[in-house]
């Protein structure tokens, strides 16, 4: 899906490059940090140890440069969801003692080894422009899966809505997750990111 940021320049000059590489570092460390209502382009230039006027040169503002900070970030998700098989030969998990769906394990470890980033960028106080853009992206690859994995090709609309509908939930699921809102007590991350799969997939097959 093309890249929505409005980052300034396509520079292929290796120093534009380097800046805007620490930008990007710069500005995801004060993310996780504190809030990201009291990170300004100032705090952004002084940890990436440049000027405030070169951080305009190359964005915009503070939410192009996180958009665009976030975006390998987020295609970890993306590439997650792309690796789902939606069809009855997938080798779905029939009991939680079965492995648990690969591609939704490895989504949820991505989002646990990221979580401060995502409970900030997913909470009330943080980006709508990246939840729209996350909701966005995985609307599409769910309906690359769900255009794949049904014969009887239903309207395009159709699936777009179910597209939508499922993405919506996962990225809910998500934000959650990412707030530690799944956690419980004497349970080890593997083992909670194990049931959250499990449980995960039963609801996109209907079945929970």
């Amino acid at each position: 899906m093309q890249n929505t940021s409005n980052t300034r320049g396509a520079s292929r000059d290796p120093r534009a490059r380097r800046t805007r590489a620490q930008l990007r570092r710069a500005v995801l460390d004060l993310s996780t940090e504190r809030d990201l209502d009291t990170v300004t382009m100032a705090d952004i230039a002084e940890r990436a140890e440049v000027n405030r006027a070169t951080v305009y040169l190359h964005y915009k503002d503070r939410e192009d440069l996180l958009l665009d900070a976030t975006d390998s970030t987020m295609s970890g998700i993306v590439d997650a969801v792309r690796a789902c098989r939606l069809t009855a030969a997938a080798g779905l998990p029939t009991a939680e003692s079965d492995p648990a769906p690969g591609h939704l394990v490895k989504l949820f470890t991505h989002v646990d080894r990221h979580r401060a980033l995502y409970g900030r960028m997913l909470g009330e106080d943080g980006s709508p422009r990246f939840i729209a853009r996350l909701q966005r992206r995985l609307a599409q690859a769910w309906y690359e899966q769900l255009t794949a994995a049904d014969a009887e090709k239903p309207a395009e609309g159709d699936l777009l809505a179910r597209a939508h509908y499922v993405s919506g939930g996962l990225v809910a699921l998500i934000t959650q997750w990412a707030q530690g809102e799944f956690d419980t007590d004497g349970n080890s991350t593997d083992t909670a990111v194990q049931h959250l799969s499990h449980l995960t997939w039963s609801m996109i097959q209907g079945r929970a």
